[in-house]
């Protein structure tokens, strides 16, 4: 589309002006006072030219279907009708950067995006007249054609020939006529005249009888010779011919070789053929400005890389700056960038869409910023919404910080319960003593399934010091967590805990607690318990009423906690239980031996 003045294209098969309705006129060149319009409709009229430019706005920005975009073309056909039935007919003038109404300003273009007279002044329109009775049909038809010259997919009509076409009873246009640029039209051209002058030789030199002007030209004709452009129908052509079947019998091989460099050229991303350059100039006799150049440059590359997830041209880029001693760049400035948390939202989004391969280039990365990559795989892992990018990321954490756990505790004091949950989780894969002081601040988190991870990740720490933490976790726990804390504290005989253990099952208590707890409570004794603690066990094992059918379940599990501690001394009070007078205490040791012989 032109951006002056000029002659407007035509429709296929017709000539837009020749035939234009009526109510489109050419513009009058006659100057006139105009009449300033009262405030009120001033006003008014500007409210609805700016309603327009947002609805222009909206509507391509949006679907066409957006519920959005249907209110504000609704809103914008209901105000026009209002505006005309209360101040009756107006006209809009358009200039290159303005809509006036009778030279009042309106709308001027505040940037060239936001120019709403530009289209119209550029296709020819200086003023629409709009008139009392516009249905909503017609104001649907000028916001579509105006949507059309301003879309990126604009057709060969300019905004004249589609409101023509729309058949717009109530608007008037005063257009600027095709034939006006040249100054007078094709039916006033003197007979012969051109539009265009055509180059013609010298008066002198020409003939009038058609013959050659000169002698020169005389000779070239009589030998047959001509103008370099002129083709001899009778020259042969079989050398020709030949080429192009040299070119046929070529082009089975050279087309796919030629399909194939193509694609493998055009498969290098930009950066990466940047990347290349910027590293061949630094092979050669650069200077220092070079460097700095260079230096200023390859931010921008970096930047770039890490906006489209190319993560291996974005390690080489940081690879790059790390080779450039210039005063630049700074790799604290690169990094504070990189936690921000748009940046961070950016990569994460990225990283959640592509594959194991490219999350591993992104691990890479992440690890060739040294320090800083704790930080900011953090702040990925807490935002990352992919399940298996969350593991991979954390064993990255985990193998960064392996050395140096200590790293992570700025984590746990976050204020989002799963970030630290992470963290704890990352501890339990180091593993070892250096953790337990982070592991105790953990402890103390108010959520629950904080601490059941800390006591999962208590496991992998010696016993000696997990002990004392896991023992203070069974005041006030629920039973999920009850469990937890006796199933690590199961890990080997210990004294103490047994007897701690045995108090719970001795405890009046103890038959109203669950199911879950009373299995627990077994085996952690079965587990830490020695032969100071049988004979309470068979005490308790022998006590109860002779019938007494509820006891039951409670006696064989006494039994298989004997039978586990695996001792002389219990396997004795087993076989001395299997002979007693008590069918239910004899039938229960005689299956716990059973079991301990299977297990020897």
């Amino acid at each position: 589309m032109p951006l002056t003045d000029g002659p407007l294209p035509r429709a296929p098969g017709r000539d837009v002006h020749a035939d234009m309705k009526p109510a489109i006129s050419q513009v009058n060149d006659a100057t006139s006072e105009p009449v300033a319009p009262p405030d009120a409709m001033v006003k008014a009229v500007t409210a609805w030219v700016n309603q327009l430019g947002r609805t222009l706005k909206t509507c391509r920005l949006y679907d066409a279907n957006n519920p959005t975009v249907l209110r504000f073309r609704d809103e914008l056909a209901t105000a026009l009708v209002k505006l005309l039935d209360q101040h009756g007919d107006f006209s809009l003038r358009f200039s290159a950067d303005d809509v006036l109404l009778e030279g009042v300003s309106l709308y001027p273009a505040r940037s060239r995006e936001d120019n709403l007279a530009l289209p119209f002044y550029r296709d020819g329109i200086r003023g629409v007249t709009f008139s009392t009775g516009i249905a909503e049909r017609e104001v649907e038809s000028l916001l579509e054609a105006v949507l059309q010259v301003t879309g990126p997919n604009t057709g060969q009509d300019d905004l004249v020939t589609l409101m023509w076409e729309a058949q717009l009873a109530h608007v008037d246009i005063d257009y600027v006529p095709a034939e006006g640029e040249f100054g007078n039209s094709v039916s006033e051209m003197a007979e012969g005249e051109s539009l265009l002058p055509w180059p013609q030789g010298e008066p002198e030199k020409q003939s009038l009888e058609g013959e050659p002007a000169n002698e020169t030209d005389a000779a070239a004709a009589a030998a047959g010779e001509g103008r370099s452009d002129d083709w001899a129908t009778g020259e042969l052509t079989a050398e020709i011919e030949a080429g192009f079947a040299e070119l046929e019998a070529l082009a089975g091989e050279q087309v796919p070789r030629f399909l194939a460099d193509y694609q493998t050229e055009h498969s290098v991303s930009a950066a990466t053929t940047a990347l290349a350059i910027m590293r061949a100039c630094l092979t050669t006799g650069v200077v220092q400005d070079d460097r700095d150049e260079i230096a200023r440059f390859v931010p921008r590359l970096l930047r770039m890389s890490i906006a489209q997830g190319a993560w291996l041209e974005s390690r080489d880029a940081m690879q790059l700056l790390e080779g450039i001693d210039s005063d630049e760049w700074s790799p604290t400035g690169i990094v504070q960038e990189l936690l921000q948390p748009i940046s961070v939202s950016a990569a994460v989004e990225r990283i959640d869409q592509q594959e194991p391969t490219a999350v591993a280039d992104f691990l890479a990365f992440a690890r060739g910023m040294g320090d800083p990559a704790v930080d900011f795989l953090n702040l990925v892992l807490a935002e990352s919404q992919q399940r298996r990018n969350r593991r991979v990321i954390a064993e990255a954490i985990a193998d960064i910080c392996r050395g140096n756990p200590e790293r992570l505790a700025p984590f746990l004091t976050d204020r989002r319960w799963y970030v630290v949950r992470n963290i704890v989780h990352i501890l339990g894969w180091i593993g070892g003593d250096a953790i337990v002081g982070l592991l105790q601040v953990a402890m103390r988190h108010p959520e629950p399934r904080v601490r059941q991870e800390t006591i999962a990740a208590l496991g992998q720490v010696d016993p000696k010091l997990a002990r004392p933490l896991l023992l203070k976790a069974l005041e006030g726990a629920d039973t999920r967590m009850f469990c937890a804390v006796l199933h690590q504290l199961s890990g080997e005989r210990h004294g103490p805990t047994a007897r701690l253990v045995l108090g719970y099952m001795l405890d009046p208590g103890f038959e109203t607690r669950a199911a879950e707890e009373k299995r627990a409570i077994y085996s952690a004794l079965g587990a830490t318990g020695g032969d100071d603690v049988v004979p309470e066990v068979e005490a308790e094992l022998l006590r109860g009423n002779w019938f007494s059918r509820g006891q039951e379940i409670h006696r064989q599990s006494l039994a298989r906690v004997i039978a586990r501690i695996g001792t002389p001394q219990s396997r004795m009070v087993l076989e001395r239980g299997a002979t007693s007078k008590r069918a239910p205490v004899r039938q229960a040791c005689e299956l716990a031996l059973m079991g301990m012989t299977e297990r020897e």
